[in-house]
């Protein structure tokens, strides 16, 4: 009878106990003993197990806890587990786990044996807690904390942390910097040990003031350096919450070097006395005004100097006075600088007055600015008045020699690039066309020779660039010898665009004389002849090159009529390029040559006349050569 009593009080509590493990807010797994695969096999499972898994009562039933593990549960964690199981121990751990839906959550777990009066193992009950969001907000502080660290580490401004006491409790590298202590140093030490004595009670004040009001206070002072310089520092004072509950409060203190600053508001001072010494002593005119009524409360003495009138400081009438010397047609250009300096705007000007004493003109290049006072309006204008006029003038002259550089460069570049298409389709190879290149690049540097010692407005004349082609040649002085005849005015000036191309004539010319005319070893005559007329208004240069006495080639004969870059220069590109007339002609005895190019209008005086003397006679030499070879044939 016994039995049945006792019977019913088991079963009872187990119901009372299978209530309780139900009701249970955490989430409540009880598997077999076994826990080798297929076990350990779920026996019960509670409802808040089943909220947290997401999975019905009956699919947890008769499955392993193996159905909430994926991917990301932790290996290590299972292991430990496993090796804890099997040696019949309890475990405690912290991994990943996954909801049916594939979600997952962080779950903390303990393990327990289930024993039965002899202590063999029978079960494992589990007690499982989500602890997803306390680990979320666990990375979210530790992420502000490193966030924190990083500013404070960083920071371009002293940081620290001290105590209610004024202890160093944390500092960043910028105030070890700023203070000439290492974090070692500071962190022993406490505010009022690096505080100048006199700063000190300030201090003290700000402190208790900060902690009693919990906002923040601020307060300029001086820190005093181990190495005696003293360091001029605003800090501002933060309270910050106590880190636990009931705690200290302790401070946030942020410290700004105001040395720098400090030592340049002395140095402004001390420039002030030395101001008005630098504007007597400045080429330029200084100046200072209201900015409401542009009276005049500072003109250097070369104000005076640059503007003929005499300044009166304090005098509101002055700059009536000085708008009337600027020229009408930039007086509203100067007036309007005035205009946006007085709103604020830093202003330069250039505008020309008549200079109130003598009358002269000058160009006056004016730098206004803004002076503001300490709430950031435009309180004074101030500004320097600079006299340009012969930096005007000198920049109008290199504005000129620029073009004329550009120009000039465009032509060398378009005459050398057809006379490489001309000779790379006449020469025989490489060797032969590096020597005629050569040849007529020589001839170009020459003429630009004569461009680069022109003075400004000067121009290249005919004489001098004959001369330079036949002085080039070599061999012998064929000026003084009697087989070249030079006779025309000296000093016609020649257009600067047409030079280069006229030299490249000359040099064809010339150099065909040498090896094949006049000046070869055949032996002749080269009278060159030049003659200035007008025609319709405009001043022509003729030019004749005639060469005569110069022996035929007995066995070479009469050349054929045409062909040659030099013939070509002559009778193609100087009409084009030149407005030129030409006239070619070979003859029996030599070549003959006529060229009619304009020149530019004669300076005042005109061209000087000269006319080259009889020369001593070219000996012949024992090779004929072959008289008459087309220009630039070789």
């Amino acid at each position: 009878m016994t039995g049945a009593p006792q019977h019913q009080h088991d079963e009872a509590g187990a119901q009372w106990l299978h209530r309780a493990a139900e009701a249970a807010g955490h989430a409540i797994l009880i598997t077999e003993a076994a826990i080798e695969p297929p076990g350990p096999v779920i026996r019960f499972a509670n409802a808040a197990m089943t909220a947290l898994s997401g999975y019905e009562k009956h699919e947890l039933l008769g499955a392993t806890p193996r159905i909430v593990q994926g991917p990301a549960t932790d290996r290590a964690v299972l292991n430990d587990l496993k090796a804890a199981l099997r040696a019949g121990r309890g475990f405690a751990g912290e991994t990943t786990n996954y909801r049916k839906d594939g979600s997952t959550y962080v779950v903390d777990w303990t393990i327990d044996p289930i024993r039965d009066r002899d202590g063999a193992i029978e079960g494992w009950v589990g007690v499982l807690r989500d602890v997803t969001a306390a680990r979320r907000r666990d990375a979210a502080r530790a992420a502000t904390d490193a966030r924190w660290r990083a500013i404070f580490s960083a920071a371009s401004v002293g940081l620290s942390e001290v105590d209610q006491h004024g202890r160093f409790l944390r500092v960043n590298q910028q105030l070890c910097t700023m203070l000439g202590r290492d974090e070692a140093s500071l962190l022993s030490l406490g505010v009022a040990d690096v505080t100048a004595p006199a700063d000190l009670p300030g201090s003290v004040a700000a402190v208790s003031q900060a902690l009693a009001s919990g906002r923040t206070t601020s307060l300029d002072k001086c820190y005093h350096r181990p190495d005696g310089v003293t360091v001029w520092a605003n800090s501002s004072i933060t309270p910050l919450a106590a880190a636990t509950e009931g705690g200290a409060r302790t401070l946030l203190v942020v410290t700004i070097d105001l040395t720098a600053r400090k030592r340049a508001e002395a140095a402004l001072r001390e420039s002030e006395a030395r101001f008005r010494q630098f504007g007597a002593a400045s080429a330029d005119a200084l100046w200072v005004r209201d900015a409401r009524d542009l009276r005049v409360e500072y003109a250097s003495p070369a104000f005076e100097r640059l503007y003929g009138l005499p300044v009166i400081e304090g005098e509101t009438g002055a700059l009536r006075r000085l708008t009337r010397l600027v020229l009408p047609a930039d007086r509203r250009h100067a007036l309007d600088a005035v205009r946006q300096v007085r709103g604020g705007a830093t202003v330069a000007c250039e505008y020309r007055v008549r200079r109130a004493d003598d009358g002269a003109l000058r160009w006056v290049r004016d730098t206004a600015f803004p002076l503001l006072d300490l709430e950031g309006r435009v309180h004074r204008i101030g500004g320097i008045s600079e006299d340009v006029t012969e930096a005007k003038a000198s920049s109008d002259r290199l504005e000129v020699l620029i073009a004329e550089l550009q120009h000039r460069t465009r032509n060398l570049l378009g005459v050398v690039r057809g006379l490489s298409n001309q000779l790379i389709a006449r020469s025989v190879s490489l060797d032969d066309y590096a020597a005629r290149f050569d040849d007529r690049l020589s001839a170009l540097g020459r003429v630009n020779g004569l461009l680069a010692r022109l003075e400004e407005g000067d121009r290249v004349t005919f004489d001098e660039l004959a001369r330079s082609e036949l002085e080039s040649l070599g061999g012998r002085d064929w000026l003084a010898s009697a087989h070249v005849t030079m006779t025309g005015p000296r000093g016609v000036r020649l257009r600067s665009a047409t030079v280069q191309t006229f030299a490249l004539a000359l040099h064809e010319l010339a150099t065909n004389a040498l090896k094949y005319g006049a000046l070869s070893a055949r032996g002749g005559r080269l009278d060159l002849a030049w003659r200035v007329a007008d025609e319709a208004g405009v001043p022509m240069l003729h030019v004749t090159w005639h060469e005569t006495g110069v022996a035929l080639d007995p066995e070479a004969g009469r050349p054929a009529a045409g062909g040659g870059y030099g013939r070509e220069l002559i009778e193609q590109a100087l009409p084009y390029q030149l407005g030129a007339r030409t006239r070619f002609e070979l003859r029996d005895d030599g070549i003959y040559c006529a060229i009619t190019l304009p020149i530019p209008h004669a300076a005042p005086g005109g061209a000087e006349s000269a006319s080259a003397g009889p020369r001593a006679a070219l000996e012949p030499d024992t090779d004929p050569g072959r008289a008459g070879h087309d220009i630039g044939e070789d």
